[in-house]
């Protein structure tokens, strides 16, 4: 019975023994391998080591793309493999291994690790890192590119990067597990102290904008023409470099330069003796000359204007009207506007437009074809008003109530011995050269025009 007992008793310290050892077994074994069901980063862990996790971990890591963002806000990648960017997650790995018992998935940050030496070379070996390096750490007045304004100040002493601090700038964001990172909020710019030159080359610029921006203004009738950066920069006196001249400290304008201009202005607004383009009210474009009438700019007192004003600073705009040797009833590129007389000799009619509008629309008859007193082709202006005026000349003294001459001798008039008008009439019986008009449309008319109305005649 005794023997059985003992028997039964070795047996039973025996299993517990063997229990014992398979759980110390099992816990020494889990104490280096992830229990069942542990997922981490995607990876399913169960059973393996820290190492074995890591491995997978890292062969399926991809390398993140560094880009550095400069201060003009232009985006310059980094390749880190370059720099022998590794991942390892032991650390991340070996702190959940020891408060493992979950069996949740987990999402670990790995521990990153690179050559700083190498990462170094490849952020200053970047173009526009080297571009910031070789650039003159000087202040002066430059041409503008096309699109800026005519001059703009370089400063080179201003905001210029230091390399070491961006390099330093991107190992720490790395550190932090920033990979977009901008140059500008890590202190990687400084500023350099001006000398004397540097210092006159900024209060010289701030003069040079003052003028530029001078608030002239030229008002040509239907268009103003501001004279902006580039109308003034062409006024001053350049260096060879392209630069303006400053006599000690004021700006040199050129009177040259500013004839240059004001000519080029006449080119653009003068008519006398020019021939235009004129829409007739039928719907043709005809050619017709100017004769009487016309603009011409007198560049003469404009040039002594611009010469002394271009000296003054002004708060308030100046809207300067130009001196005309001749000037037009209208002014601006079209003088005659929308105020003007129609002759359409060819049709033998006569218009007379207000602002647009037409308010006479009358046969005429004009000057006698067959008797070569041709009533003369141009464009002039009603440059007199008379009434009860006797018209003289070879043969004849014809008493008129109104009377309106355009060019010379010849006018507009009315012709109460005529009953009809129009038609073809002007080429056997018509005028001495007038412009015959029925006597109540030429009184209305007399009343409506004003002296300088434009007068367009052509066939």
């Amino acid at each position: 019975m005794k023997r059985t007992l003992r028997i039964c008793l070795l047996t039973l310290f025996g299993l517990i023994l063997l229990a014992l050892s398979g759980f110390l077994a099992l816990t020494w074994y889990y104490s280096r391998t992830f229990v069942i069901n542990t997922w981490i980063n995607g990876v399913y862990c169960t059973g393996m080591t820290v190492e074995e996790v890591n491995s997978e971990l890292v062969r399926t890591a991809e390398i993140p793309e560094l880009i550095i963002i400069d201060s003009q806000g232009q985006r310059w990648p980094v390749d880190l493999a370059q720099a022998d960017f590794r991942v390892d997650y032991t650390d991340s790995l070996q702190e959940y291994l020891r408060r493992s018992g979950q069996t949740v998935e987990q999402y670990l940050i790995p521990r990153n690790s690179w050559d700083s030496e190498k990462l170094r070379e490849l952020v200053t070996d970047m173009a526009w890192v080297q571009s910031a390096g070789e650039q003159s750490a000087v202040v002066e007045i430059r041409a503008g590119e096309a699109g800026e304004e005519p001059y703009v100040l370089f400063d080179g002493k201003s905001h210029r990067l230091d390399p070491d601090k961006l390099c330093d700038y991107v190992q720490q964001c790395l550190e932090n597990g920033i990979y977009e990172i901008q140059a500008g909020e890590g202190d990687c710019y400084t500023d350099m102290e001006d000398t004397a030159q540097d210092a006159r080359q900024r209060e010289r610029f701030v003069q040079l904008q003052s003028f530029f921006h001078s608030n002239l203004i030229y008002d040509m009738g239907a268009e103003q023409i501001e004279l902006g950066p580039e109308i003034m920069a062409s006024f001053l006196r350049k260096g060879s470099d392209g630069c303006p001249v400053w006599d000690q400290e004021e700006l040199v304008v050129s009177t040259s330069h500013i004839r240059e201009w004001v000519e080029q202005l006449a080119r653009q607004y003068d008519t006398v003796d020019t021939t235009r383009d004129f829409q007739t009210t039928e719907g043709r474009v005809v050619q017709v000359k100017y004769n009487t009438y016309g603009t011409r700019l007198d560049v003469e007192k404009e040039v002594d204007f611009l010469t002394e004003e271009l000296a003054y600073e002004r708060e308030e705009p100046l809207i300067h009207r130009p001196a005309y040797l001749q000037e037009g009833f209208c002014r601006g590129l079209d003088d005659i506007g929308d105020t003007y007389i129609e002759v359409d000799m060819g049709q033998q009619h006569m218009y007379y437009y207000q602002d647009g509008e037409c308010l006479i629309s009358v046969d005429v008859v004009t000057g006698n074809a067959r008797r070569s007193w041709n009533t003369p082709e141009g464009i002039n202006y009603v440059y007199n008003k008379q009434r009860n005026r006797i018209l003289r000349g070879e043969g004849y003294a014809t008493p008129v109530k109104y009377w309106m001459p355009v060019v010379g001798n010849v006018g507009i008039h009315d012709a109460d011995w005529r009953r009809d008008f129009g038609g073809e009439i002007y080429l056997t019986n018509g005028s001495h050269g007038c412009v015959n008009t029925p006597p109540d449309t030429m009184a209305q008319l007399y009343e409506l025009v004003e002296l300088g109305t434009p007068v367009v005649m052509f066939y």
